[in-house]
Parts: structure tokens; sequence; C-alpha cells
């Protein structure tokens, strides 16, 4: 009877380093999302830099006008992106409690909380964007595609900050002792 109980603890203790070693995979999988799609705000707004340029600054309303348009197009994906980015960094923060590593859990609430303000950003931006292409002169254009441009660089500060959090944090979800926590 002893030997089924021993059998019987091992086994459970067993099935439970399973059951976290597949949560901090799938820990592992979500941040790296994360990643990705705030790498991709990121590259979006950095590229339409030209655009808005040509937006603010350009004598013509209609150049700037097709200008506005491009805009646009690509905030309105950098938005999509960093909204997905927002829920996969709430599910990987969940996750990374099951992980049981501090590095882990505090690096993935940074990328959660930047990827938050990026998106915020993003938003705040394109609301900017929709109201210059709807401008009906050339004024009021340009001042609210200066504005958006100011907030795209702090859109584009959060995302670069949320992929380094997110990557310190999927670097960190080790449970070698190569690169993990040593102050335990």
């Amino acid at each position: 009877m002893i030997q089924i109980k021993t059998y019987f603890k091992v086994s459970v203790l067993f099935l439970t380093s399973l059951y976290t070693q597949a949560q901090c995979e799938v820990f592992k999988s979500e941040i790296a999302d994360v990643k990705k799609y705030m790498l991709q705000v990121s590259q979006l707004s950095d590229s339409l830099r030209p655009a808005s340029e040509i937006a603010s600054f350009n004598a013509k309303f209609s150049t700037a006008r097709f200008s506005t348009k491009t805009v646009l197009l690509l905030m309105g994906q950098a938005v999509t992106a960093a909204d997905e980015a927002v829920l996969l960094a709430s599910e990987a923060q969940y996750d990374s409690q099951s992980c049981g590593l501090v590095e882990a859990m505090s690096y993935s609430i940074d990328a959660e909380r930047h990827a938050i303000d990026a998106r915020d950003f993003s938003s705040e931006a394109f609301e900017n964007v929709k109201s210059a292409s709807k401008a009906r002169n050339l004024g009021n254009l340009q001042f609210y595609m200066r504005k958006a441009q100011r907030i795209i660089r702090e859109a584009i500060n959060s995302a670069d900050a949320s992929a380094y959090a997110a990557e310190i944090a999927h670097y960190s979800c080790s449970h070698d002792e190569d690169h993990a926590s040593l102050d335990k």
C-alpha cells in the first residue's frame, strides 16, 4: 500500500511538472506573438512618416489629402495590430504566473503596459488622421496631421518598449540555470 501511495505521489508530481512546462510553452508562444505585433505597429507607424510629412507640410490641398488617405490606411493597420497585441499580452501575463519565474512575470507586465500605451497612442493618432482626412481646408488638415505625428512618435516608442519587454520575458521563461534568476 505504501508503494502505491509513493507511485501515486511521484506520478502527480511528474504530471504537475508537465503541466507547468506546457503553460510555459503557451506563455512563450503568446509573448513571442506580442513582440511580433508590437514590431509590426512600430514598422507600420514608421513607414507612414513620409506620407504624414507630406500631408503636414505640403502647400497643395489635393496632395496633402491624398497623403492623409495613405496615412489613414497604414494607421488603421497599426491600430489593429496594437489591439491584437494587447489581447495577447493580457493572456501572456496571466500565463506567466503559471510559469512561476519572477522575471517572466515582471517583463510580461511591462510588455502589457507598454502595449496598452501603444494601442492608446495609435488609436488617438488614428482619430486625428481621420479628422485630418475630413478637413475642408489645408490649415485644419495640417493641424490634425502634425498633432498625429507627435502621437505617432509616442506610439512607436511604446511599441518598441513593449517588444523589448516581450523579448526579455520570452528569454527569462527558462527553467535552466543558464539565464534564469539566481537570486532565489
